[in-house]
This record gives C-alpha cells, structure tokens and sequence, in this order.
C-alpha cells in the first residue's frame, strides 16, 4: 500500500513538473548558468565552488538540446527523485504515514514547482540535503560507519552545489553533540570525526587572502535590502502560510521527540546564521530551499496525528480529514496561479525579445540591465547596460546624438528598476524619448515582474 500511494504521488509531482516545462522563459541568473555551463571545460571548471549545478546542466543540454525544455531536463528529473527522497526521510524520522504526507505537500508545492522547473541550484541542494539529514541521523540511529560515510558524500554534493548550504554542518554537529551526551560509545565518536573532519580541514584555508576575499566578497553590500524579516517572509511564503502554521503546531506538539530535536537543528540552526549573517551578508531566503523538508515533515506530523490517530464519532473522524485537504487545496491554488496567473513566476524575457525581432534593424542597439539577456536571445543586437544612462543621462544623451542617433530598444523590467531607480528618474527620461512598444505583464510572489518596451528613434 505504501509503495501504491507514493507511486500516485510521484506521478503526480512528474506531471507537474514536466508541465510546460519549456513554457517559461529563463530568467536572469538561469541565463548566467546556462551560459557559463555551456563554456564549462576542466580549466574553468577548477574556479568554480559549486560545479555540480553546472556539470549537471551542461549534461541535460547536451541530452535534452539548448533550449529551456533541454536546459531543465535533469534538474526537473532531480526534483521529481526529491518528492521519494522526502517520504523515505519522514518515514524514517516518524512513521510511513508522516512520510507520505510530507512527500505530498512537496509533490504539491509551488516554490519546489518553480525551481525544479529551473536550470539552478536549489533543486540540488534539496535533495541532496535531504539525503544527507536522512542517512546522516541513520548513522548516528545504527552507529553505522556505512552511512556515515554515505551521509559524507551527499554533504560534499550539497556544498559543491551551493556554498553557503555549508551551514547543514554546524546543524548536524548540534545535533551530534545531543547525541553524544545520550550515548558516546568509541563507534558513535569513530563515525563523528569520519564526518567532521573533512570539514574541519578547510578552516586553515582561511589564513589564504584570496579565500578570505571570497568568502567575504559581498560582506556589507546588501542593495536589495534582504533583512531577517524578508529572509523569515520568504521562507513562510515560499512554504505556504498553512504549511508553515501546520509545521509550527507539528514541532510544539512533539517537542519531546528524538525526531524533531534532529528537525529543528537541521533547519532552525541555519535559519539562526542567516538570520545573523543578513545584518553584513547579501543573502537570500531562497538559499535556505534545502531546509523546507522539515517544514513539510512538521506539517504532515499534525495532519498523521488527527488523521490516522484521531478517534471519535464518524461525523468528527471526516472533520479532521478536512485538514490535510486544506493544506493540499491551499498548496494547489499556489500552483495554479503560477501556472495561469503568474507565468512560471518568471519576467517574459523571451517574448520581450521576440517583439524587438519583428522590428528590429542591423544597426538597432538593446539598452537593458542584463545585457546578458540580450547576448543570449538577440545576438545579433549590441547590448547596452542601463548603468550609463543611470549614472549620468546627460553624457548617455550626447553620446547618442553623437552616434547619429541609431535606434535604442530599451528593455524595461520593473522588479529590477525599483531596486536601483526607485524614485523613476530613468523610467520618466525613457519615456519622454522613446514610445511604448510593448508591456508583458507578470506578477509572482508578491512582486511585479513586468517587462515594458520602448523605442527610441
């Protein structure tokens, strides 16, 4: 019965992900790997931390072509192998029944939706964290040096896909102190150093400047104002707000288990360092993906508790039914706006520069902030970056008229330019010169991702 009603599941995550899975158009940081994966050789492949999500992808073009369909293929394939990956963690930290709910609520989810239908990382980073947390709390559960060691691999895996998923080691070194103090025989400490010191090794690499440079490269530049308040919001958001109630209640109501001592390190500690770090650190919500499962895992606790636990009346057992219904009918009413209402949760970059194609002449120029953009879908077209009209109009004005005033194609996508011209002083130059040619609206996650099209002739 278990292997049928996860087989349903499955199935039915496949058939969202694999649902217009080349609909979309990429989306600014999908370009950069995109591109980057298709120029990866062994000499630039030494200088990049997180290679796997480039390998990977270099991989499912080649496979699937070089296309936005091709591009995904296998990240999509990694997040239909993450909903499984997800029961079996559950099952193991609580019953079968936990199991397959949470694997649901995943299967379900938007947020995991839109980046399993994404040439990135974070996919990758979930399952591979949840592969590590699963065989990790095994080897401390068997004392097996086995699954240490497997645990081992699935951490380097989760790190090389992205750097900053380094916090799941201090997370488990918590947990395994908690452990030690309950039982520290000599093969519990033998498996602990297996693990940990690869990672203790590293450290001494800090005395290397140009390591410190990395690591601390983008310390004290946080321009797109991510404070612990946005942090914790996206996470709630990206969840859903009846998961992340659910998941709440899960945690307070089991407070005394092995099971959720193990969750709430393995997703309470990093949220702790991110939440410090955002006061010095550009970082994002998003980067904190790979910790959902435990939110997921909570939620599907209280919806096993009134479900199959729940005792009573017929008219009450078909009361508590209603509460896994509510919080699927809610994670699928997300899903369908981002696959009716909200394009993916993707800007229309490509239909942006499918409308300057049909108008556009050899000489014409692409005013854009991601010039990236414009290498990747109009090649023909000289990108311009928006920062020189952004830093001084008059100087980009006079340049222009010195060129003899060739056509400029402005592309303007909105979430972008609220950011650095909030007060639309660029925006109002644009349109005092150019004529509209085209708007794309888009709005996902509470944010207008339109993209408008001027001419200036």
């Amino acid at each position: 019965m278990q292997i049928v009603l996860l087989g349903i599941v499955a199935i039915f995550g496949i058939a969202l992900r694999f649902w217009d899975l080349g609909q979309w158009s990429f989306w600014i940081d999908e370009v950069f790997t995109v591109r980057d994966a298709q120029n990866l050789s062994l000499n630039s492949l030494q200088s990049i931390p997180n290679p796997i999500p480039y390998l990977v992808v270099k991989l499912s073009i080649a496979l699937g072509g070089n296309s936005e369909w091709g591009s995904r293929l296998i990240p999509c394939l990694i997040g239909v192998i993450s909903i499984p990956a997800v029961f079996g963690l559950g099952r193991t930290l609580f019953n079968w029944q936990v199991g397959l709910l949470s694997s649901a609520f995943v299967a379900c989810s938007s947020w995991h939706l839109f980046w399993s239908q994404n040439a990135r990382y974070p996919v990758f980073t979930f399952l591979f964290a949840v592969l590590t947390a699963w065989f990790f709390y095994l080897s401390l559960e068997r004392d097996s040096t086995l699954l240490t060691i497997a645990a081992l691999a699935c951490c380097l895996c989760l790190i090389l896909s992205h750097t900053l998923s380094v916090v799941i080691v201090p997370a488990l070194g918590a947990y395994a102190i908690i452990c030690l103090l309950e039982n520290a025989n000599r093969k519990r400490w033998i498996n602990l150093l297996i693990f940990f010191i690869p990672f203790a090794m590293p450290v001494f690499a800090l005395a290397l400047p140009e390591v410190r440079g990395y690591i601390f490269s983008g310390w004290g530049r946080n321009e797109w104002q991510r404070s612990p308040l946005y942090i914790g919001l996206t996470l709630v958001d990206g969840v859903s707000v009846p998961i992340a109630v659910a998941a709440f209640f899960g945690f307070v109501t089991t407070l005394s288990h092995r099971s959720t001592r193990f969750l709430f390190c393995y997703a309470g500690i990093p949220l702790v360092l991110f939440l410090i770090a955002s006061q010095f650190q550009n970082v994002a919500g998003y980067y904190l993906f790979w910790t959902t499962p435990a939110y997921f895992i909570f939620a599907g606790v209280v919806c096993e508790r009134v479900v199959w636990r729940g005792t009573g009346p017929q008219s009450e057992e078909k009361r508590v039914v209603l509460v896994p219904c509510i919080l699927v009918v809610a994670l699928l009413s997300q899903t369908y706006l981002y696959f009716k209402i909200e394009n993916g949760g993707r800007p229309k970059w490509r239909e942006a520069f499918a409308a300057i194609e049909t108008e556009k002449q050899p000489n014409d120029k692409v005013v854009i902030s991601e010039p990236e953009m414009g290498r990747y879908y109009l090649p023909e077209l000289t990108p311009i970056y928006i920062g020189e009209l952004l830093d001084n109009q008059e100087v980009f004005e006079k340049k222009w008229e010195n060129s003899g005033k060739d056509r400029l194609w402005f592309v303007v996508d909105v979430a972008s330019f609220n950011v650095f011209d909030a007060n639309e002083n660029v925006r109002s130059w644009i349109r005092q010169r150019g004529h509209l040619v085209k708007t794309l609206p888009a709005f996902s996650r509470a944010k207008d991702r339109t993209i408008h099209v001027y001419l200036l002739e």
